[in-house]
């Protein structure tokens, strides 16, 4: 069918044969050896399983005796040389393709009973060596030489070697293998060990997909590797084992890059026996890994790449390593590691390849040991850090972690959802929710909360080498979500000192949210909401702020009497319940700015009492100057007060004492404009006894007949009495009432 597939079966410029003359007088065959020079073999075979190797077939001897018995007399062939031959073999229907240019193939041969030892010496370029032309071809393009000895078996046809050396383009390598000739199935095995190969000559000597698959790492340092390769002859993909022992060399990947690193591996194609010798069925495995990255230890117990034609990397990685390395390395505009250790334990399960979800398939734990951390943009430094960071699948949860901030002794659990995957993608949408124990928290501790950040940079040079991975992190602190849960046995500040304290707060880029504080104080229960937008000189608060049962002068005091004078906790006694809404300015030392206070007060004050307060003093110039003014006891005080630019108005209030009953409304302040009227009922006539319990007798009444005094500012600026004969404090405050419904007016 030479016309058809057009492939000469041999053809050559010069063939040579050394012939035994004895032999041939004696009619045995005499042919002892054959030289080739220039030529071609080509052994074909299509697809339908036609071969012209037909003709090495041995033809009957036509000139037999009338037996027909053929002659077993045969040519012993002692040497052959083939020199610049082509040696194919194209099996289409296989798809196998060897394709062999042997520039000197030198081979003697010594007979023996059962076997023929083969003493060769070869040089020859590999063209192609395909066992499945679909998936590539191994040593393709290299050149085999050396000194070596072949055994071939004559009953079993099986030829094979044993620790030869040869080499391939140069690279030395220890050989061993046999080819199992008999039979309709026939098989090989090849053993094949270098030392000191190159990454980049390993791939090229396998097949490209192989190659590709390798690819995946970059070796730039040479090692020991060794492969097996095994299976049939006449066609079908080889089983491929390669194995290879790295010390002390430079590791590229997907993810990071490893100098120093040391280890051991291996690559198959038959992952499970039965399935297809292809990329699903193959795996990458690294044991015993070891390496620096950028000067932190790293070590893995098994990284292992299965399915290469969708790669699956299942890793563990662990480092031991001193924070302060990671300065260096991340250059964080928000965090420096001042000192301490780290410990990392993380395992992958998850796809080769650098996505936004990468973070997803990761697990692990971070932790820390008598770390201490400095937060930049405020300036404060988080002592004694230890604990630990668990990872599950880019959820991280914070167990036990403990630490010290500006002397208060803090332990954190909290939990971020899907946060390591939102820093690649959003790092500004991470939310932590944080739950903190604190058994005494002292709130002056944390007044830089309240100050302007400094938004720092990092220093002049080079690019820090994770300063991605640092950017993420420095935005997602800064613009991130932390909602935090504090329990505190005791909270402090200045005076103030709560019990059981609880808080629900959210921490925003520029604001805090007060969901709900509360917290046991004098005998009493406090609770607020509210948020403070943080600004760069002053910030501003707004606050809902509920009181039960405390002790009215601890209050004051504690809260600096709410941001006025005209009642103060040096005056007052008894217990207050409260409902209060304010807002203010605080300055970056925390302190509120008391002009900016902007409060309405809703109040109870029961077994309340007035102690030396002196506008009430100052009635003993016109009414009851014989009775004690210094210690009023009273009924119940509720009233509301409405506080503004230090100022303070009071509601029509009763006020039912010891002393005396009268109604008080008005506006106090220290800035000249206070205008009190003070409505004394003439049923205060009547003294009253030591043991009287006063009564209210409600803020509507009208009290019957009165006398009125109204206060207001002298020339000294102290607030001076005067008998209100004709009212005319309720007829201004009518006249002011009527003024603003003007203003009011469209």
């Amino acid at each position: 069918m030479f016309n058809t597939h057009h492939h000469t079966f041999f053809k050559g410029k010069e063939v040579f044969v050394s012939i035994n003359v004895l032999k041939l007088i004696d009619h045995q065959p005499p042919i002892k050896g054959i030289r080739l020079q220039t030529g071609e073999l080509y052994l074909y075979t299509d697809t339908t399983g036609y071969t012209n190797t037909y003709l090495f077939h041995l033809k009957k001897d036509t000139t037999a005796g009338s037996s027909g018995q053929q002659s077993e007399a045969k040519n012993e062939l002692k040497n052959v040389l083939l020199k610049n031959i082509r040696f194919v073999v194209d099996d289409r229907k296989k798809q196998k393709l060897h394709d062999l240019v042997i520039n000197q193939l030198n081979v003697g041969i010594n007979h023996k009973d059962d076997r023929l030892l083969l003493f060769t010496k070869a040089n020859i370029l590999v063209k192609s060596l395909a066992f499945n032309t679909a998936r590539g071809s191994f040593v393709k393009d290299k050149v085999l030489g050396g000194s070596f000895n072949l055994v071939f078996q004559k009953a079993a046809k099986n030829l094979s070697f044993d620790s030869i050396n040869i080499r391939l383009s140069g690279q030395p390598f220890n050989c061993s293998g046999q080819l199992e000739l008999a039979g309709n199935q026939p098989q090989f095995w090849l053993r094949i060990y270098t030392r000191k190969v190159t990454y980049d000559f390993i791939k090229s000597a396998l097949p490209q997909k192989i190659a590709n698959s390798l690819s995946i790492v970059d070796v730039n340092s040479p090692l020991s590797a060794s492969a097996n390769i095994a299976g049939p002859l006449k066609g079908g993909e080889p089983k491929i084992y390669v194995s290879w022992v790295a010390s002390d060399i430079g590791l590229k990947t997907l993810f990071f890059d490893f100098d120093r690193a040391s280890f051991n591996g291996f690559y198959s194609n038959e992952v499970t026996p039965g399935l297809p010798r292809k990329d699903p069925n193959s795996v990458i495995e690294i044991n015993s890994f070891t390496a620096q990255w950028h000067g932190l230890p790293v070590q893995s117990e098994k990284i292992r790449i299965l399915n290469l034609y969708q790669p699956k990397l299942t890793c563990d990685f662990t480092s031991k390593f001193s924070l302060v390395a990671l300065n260096e390395l991340m250059e964080s505009k928000t965090l420096y590691l001042n000192q301490g250790e780290g410990n990392i334990q993380l395992n992958y399960a998850g796809p080769l390849a650098r996505n936004d979800s990468t973070n997803s398939f990761l697990n692990g734990i971070v932790s820390f040991k008598d770390a201490s951390i400095q937060y930049l943009p405020r300036n404060v430094e988080m002592k004694n850090v230890n604990g630990k960071l668990t990872i599950k699948r880019s959820t991280v949860f914070i167990e036990n972690l403990h630490c010290t901030v500006l002397n208060n002794d803090i332990t954190m659990n909290g939990q971020a959802n899907n946060l390591l995957t939102l820093i690649n993608t959003q790092p500004d949408k991470a939310n932590i929710n944080w739950n903190i124990y604190m058994p005494v928290m002292n709130l002056g501790s944390f007044v830089y909360l309240f100050k302007s950040k400094d938004t720092g940079g990092r220093k002049d040079g080079k690019k820090p080498t994770l300063q991605a991975m640092a950017d993420k992190m420095d935005d997602f602190i800064e613009n991130g979500k932390l909602h935090v849960k504090l329990n505190a046995d005791k909270l402090i500040y200045k005076d103030f000192e709560g019990r059981n304290a609880l808080a629900d707060i959210t921490l925003l880029n520029d604001r805090y949210l007060i969901d709900n504080v509360s917290m046991d104080h004098s005998g009493g229960h406090i609770a607020f909401k509210g948020s403070l937008l943080n600004k760069t000189a002053v910030h501003e608060a707004n606050l809902e702020i509920n009181m039960d049962n405390v002790n009215v002068s601890k209050v004051f005091a504690d809260f600096d009497n709410f941001g006025q004078d005209g009642l103060t906790a040096q005056s007052l006694e008894g217990r207050l319940t409260a409902n209060i809404e304010a807002s203010m300015n605080m300055a970056n030392d925390g302190h509120v700015i008391p002009a900016s206070v902007v409060s309405r007060v809703d109040f109870s004050l029961k077994d309340g009492a007035l102690n030396n307060y002196e506008p009430i003093k100052k009635l003993q110039k016109f009414i009851f100057k014989k009775r004690n003014f210094d210690n009023i006891r009273f009924a119940e005080l509720k009233d509301r007060f409405e506080i503004s630019n230090q100022e303070i108005k009071i509601n029509r209030m009763e006020i039912q004492s010891t002393v005396m009953s009268i109604f008080v409304e008005g506006v106090y302040n220290k800035k000249g404009t206070t205008d009190l009227s003070i409505q004394v009922p003439l049923s205060n006539l009547k003294k009253r006894d030591d043991d009287y319990n006063p009564e209210n007798i409600g803020v509507n009444k009208k009290g019957g007949g009165s006398i009125f005094i109204r206060g207001r500012p002298g020339d000294d600026g102290n607030i001076k009495f005067k008998l209100d004969l004709f009212k005319k404090y309720e007829k201004d405050k009518k006249a002011d009432s009527l003024k603003d419904k003007m203003i009011d007016l469209p």
